[in-house]
């Protein structure tokens, strides 16, 4: 008698932990780099301030050191999400209002100067167990990604829905999509598609949800935009 066995939830399940191996070695080797980056990176900064506080506005050399402290600026924002992608989460979960969270992170999206129309239509009664201030982050996350991917007008949409003891949370854009090697590595930390990107804000959202016990997936194509789905135990 032969017997046959399913592999496919075996071979998932071992994708699934040689990725939070991987994740692992990338977080210390990250955290290692953002200490060690930091300190001297505050010096640069502090000497930088000095020299713009002394040097004339109309002098030559202050746009010199205006790029200075915008190159340092970067660093930080760089040295910040590693240590972010990096801590460990201690969340307070709590039964935590969608809408409310949601209109929250629109009000910290910065669309500069195009034409973006932002739809909070999330029902009022959606509600999961989540951390509150986390959650923001994870939407913040995704929203800016939405904002990059539009080039000067377009719409951002975010729903909610009910699926069995998962509410789902859907962020929608027009923007320029992604092929499949993009929506592939989407989460993958630093992999970014944008010139000044870190690469490590989906992988933080990722991060963030799993912690939750949920999950995030997106679907997309070129030219047709992306749709980002966080899913989260309902909150009862």
């Amino acid at each position: 008698m032969k017997v046959f066995q399913d592999q496919t939830e075996i071979e998932s399940l071992r994708t699934r932990l040689q990725h939070q191996d991987r994740l692992a070695a990338i977080g210390q080797m990250a955290a290692t780099v953002a200490h060690e980056i930091r300190n001297p990176l505050g010096g640069i900064r502090g000497f930088a301030a000095l020299l713009a506080r002394d040097i004339d506005e109309d002098d030559p050399r202050a746009r010199l050191v205006e790029k200075v402290l915008a190159g340092t600026k970067a660093l930080e924002r760089v040295v910040t999400d590693l240590l972010e992608f990096t801590r460990p989460l201690q969340l307070r979960l709590q039964a935590t209002p969608l809408r409310e969270t949601v209109a929250s992170a629109l009000g910290y999206v910065d669309a500069g100067a195009r034409a973006i129309a932002m739809e909070n239509d999330v029902d009022d009664r959606a509600s999961a167990m989540a951390d509150p201030d986390m959650l923001r982050q994870v939407l913040l996350n995704v929203l800016i990604n939405a904002v990059q991917s539009i080039e000067d007008q377009g719409r951002i949409r975010v729903v909610s829905a009910v699926n069995d003891g998962w509410t789902e949370l859907c962020i929608s854009d027009d923007g320029c999509g992604m092929n499949e090697r993009q929506r592939e590595q989407i989460f993958s930390p630093f992999f970014t598609t944008k010139e000044k990107g870190t690469g490590l804000g989906l992988a933080i959202a990722e991060k963030i949800v799993e912690a939750h016990g949920g999950r995030i997936a997106v679907a997309s194509a070129p030219g047709a935009g992306s749709a980002f789905t966080i899913s989260l135990p309902r909150a009862e």
